[in-house]
């Protein structure tokens, strides 16, 4: 069904770009040619609990939090997974706080096998109330490093002071919901697309129903158009008080301020089981250059866990994870062409089957 979808979408634009839109802007040869070879392999990418089709060439870099963990997962056999939290304990041993505290408070093995934690200081100059409490899995090809936020004022040189004592101690909660999440959480590859509920991230899956405080974000750069990035976020507590549509006055003041600065399109998009808005701009980049800028965004002002604030961008011609130069003489894809490759990619964004 997507394909076909894809299918019927691009027929359109090779006749006219965007006509579905009912504009009468023609494609010419050479961009029909670029758009169709972005697009004729599509790959289906797992975000959060969304799914959204890329070209199949493409980098990725994420992130993700849930519950207020921090989850990282990286590709690497099991001997570098031991390697790797065998160093982290030594490193941590030996590290010393400037002011003589404790550092390293605990160290083990966490509720499954193979799987490490550790309790520590934040930092070696601060007081000796914050901690970060770490936990490593290793699980299908991915080490799993899960991090989170403590305090304990009952073991620091604080715990005297009456002023203090409204902290408290977190470590032993905290401890456990990493034990708990480290216990479900699996290491996933990108073609891997999960049946059950759950939260897909960058090289892992999070299994369980939809809840607040869960944002994943994901970027997307294509590999033989490195200037070229599509950022994808998902996030169950960044709802906005207005929509993209309604902040229309601050978009177009930024407009004003860039003499090329322009609107190419904007309003409302129906996508599979999910209605969205979309402002697409062109204009002068980061990179001293022309490009443009497409935003899109649904659920803006929804409450639901069932319904997260999504937020999808294509940029052109800007910095991104490979892209790192201070000037670009020319974008890889005009003002036609991005407009094309973005119709089409944005229109697979869905809910993934069973993902709430």
């Amino acid at each position: 069904m997507i394909k076909q979808s894809i299918a019927s979408l691009f027929a359109c634009l090779t006749l006219t770009l965007a006509a579905c839109e009912q504009r009468n802007i023609p494609l010419t040869e050479q961009e029909k040619q670029t758009v169709t070879e972005l697009t004729s392999n599509l790959k289906s990418q797992c975000v959060g609990r969304y799914m959204i089709d890329m070209p199949a060439n493409v980098s990725i870099t994420g992130s993700a939090k849930i519950q207020g963990v921090d989850f990282e997962a990286k590709a690497m056999t099991q001997e570098e997974y031991l390697y790797e939290v065998t160093a982290r304990e030594a490193e941590l041993k030996a590290t010393r706080h400037q002011d003589g505290y404790q550092f390293l408070f605990a160290n083990g093995p966490a509720w499954g096998p193979g799987t490490r934690y550790f309790i520590h200081l934040k930092d070696t100059y601060s007081g000796n109330i914050s901690r970060i409490i770490e936990g490593y899995k290793w699980d299908k090809g991915y080490r799993i490093h899960l991090k989170i936020k403590a305090s304990d004022v009952t073991t620091s040189t604080y715990k005297d002071d009456p002023t203090s004592q409204v902290i408290g101690n977190n470590v032993p909660q905290k401890t456990r919901l990493i034990f708990e999440l480290l216990d479900t959480v699996r290491g996933r590859a990108d073609d891997d697309v999960p049946t059950e509920p759950g939260v897909c991230f960058l090289g892992g899956f999070w299994p369980g129903k939809a809840g607040d405080d869960e944002k994943i974000n994901s970027q997307f750069v294509l590999d033989g158009n490195q200037d070229v990035a599509f950022d994808l976020q998902s996030n169950t507590n960044g709802h906005e008080p207005n929509t993209l549509l309604q902040r229309g006055n601050d978009i177009n003041a930024e407009l004003k301020a860039d003499p090329n600065g322009r609107t190419m399109r904007k309003g409302i998009v129906e996508l599979q089981n999910m209605k969205a808005e979309e402002w697409l701009l062109a204009g002068t980049t980061d990179l001293h250059t022309l490009g443009n800028l497409f935003s899109l965004e649904a659920n803006a002002r929804a409450s639901a866990e069932q319904e997260p604030y999504i937020w999808l961008t294509m940029h052109t011609a800007s910095p991104n994870h490979l892209l790192q130069e201070y000037s670009l003489e020319k974008a890889s894809l005009n003002s036609s062409e991005a407009l094309a490759l973005w119709d089409v990619i944005t229109r697979t964004l869905r809910p993934r089957p069973n993902g709430f």
